[in-house]
C-alpha cells in the first residue's frame, strides 16, 4: 500500500514538474501554468473555481504552518490532508501542493520534499 502511494505521488510530481518546466503552448503567466498543471493532474474543479486562488491558498497554509512550527513535516502533511479532505486523491493533493509551490511560493521548495 505504501509503495503504491509513493508511486502515485512520484508520478504526480514528475507530471507536474514536466508541465511546469515545459509549459504548455500558450501558458505564459504563472496563473496559466498553474491551471495547466491542475488540468494535467485531472483534479475536478468546477468552472467557477479561481484556480490561482487555490494555489495561493496552499502557499498561505504553508506560510502559516511553517511560521509556527520548526519541523515542516506536520505542516506538509496538514496541507495534503486538507486537500484530500476536499475530495482529492493523495497523488492529486501532493501534485497540487507541489505545483503551487513551484509556481507561487518557490521559497517553500526545500520543505515539500522530493
Amino acid at each position: 500500500m505504501v509503495r503504491r502511494r509513493t508511486a502515485a505521488a512520484m508520478t504526480a510530481l514528475a507530471f507536474v514538474a514536466g508541465v511546469v518546466a515545459a509549459g504548455p503552448a500558450g501558458a505564459n503567466t504563472p496563473d496559466e501554468q498553474f491551471a495547466a498543471a491542475v488540468k494535467s493532474l485531472n483534479i475536478p474543479f468546477g468552472p467557477n473555481v479561481d484556480l490561482p486562488e487555490v494555489g495561493r491558498g496552499v502557499c498561505d497554509m504553508l506560510d502559516k504552518g511553517l511560521a509556527s512550527n520548526v519541523n515542516p513535516v506536520p505542516t506538509v502533511r496538514g496541507v495534503v490532508t486538507t486537500l484530500r479532505n476536499s475530495g482529492m486523491e493523495r497523488g492529486q493533493a501532493v501534485g497540487l501542493m507541489r505545483a503551487s509551490v513551484v509556481i507561487y511560493c518557490p521559497q517553500h521548495g526545500s520543505v515539500i520534499g522530493r
